[in-house]
């Protein structure tokens, strides 16, 4: 793996290396990348289809999802909505699109009549 990111790298790739490589019990493996800007450089197209071409069809990318609670909302957010998982992202400064999901942990359905916030 190392060989093929010394193979793909350009004069303007920023600097960093392979911190760690962990093989999974499928067959796959998780790649950590010593910085974030090397990383960001590697989800890039040109540089994704670089090492795809180095190795074949059998690298892809998946982007990781992570599960997060917020406590006490309003229930009468609709939380569901596109728009609010994007107000929420530009409220935090988080990068756009980096929200995939929400839900309520507790069905709607289950709560009681005069619940006010979840």
């Amino acid at each position: 793996m190392k060989e093929a990111l010394a193979n793909i790298r350009k004069p303007d790739t920023p600097v960093g290396d392979i911190r760690s490589i962990t093989a999974l019990h499928n067959g796959s493996f998780i790649i950590e990348l010593e910085t974030e800007s090397l990383a960001s450089w590697l989800r890039e197209t040109t540089s994704k289809e670089a090492l795809i071409a180095h190795f074949g069809n059998t690298v892809s990318f998946r982007t990781r999802t992570y599960p997060i609670v917020a406590e006490y909302l309003p229930i009468q957010l609709q939380i569901q909505d596109d728009a609010f998982l994007r107000s929420v992202e530009q409220d935090n400064n988080l990068p756009t699109n980096s929200m995939v999901s929400t839900r309520w942990i507790k069905p709607p359905q289950r709560r009681s009549a005069t619940q006010r916030r979840a």
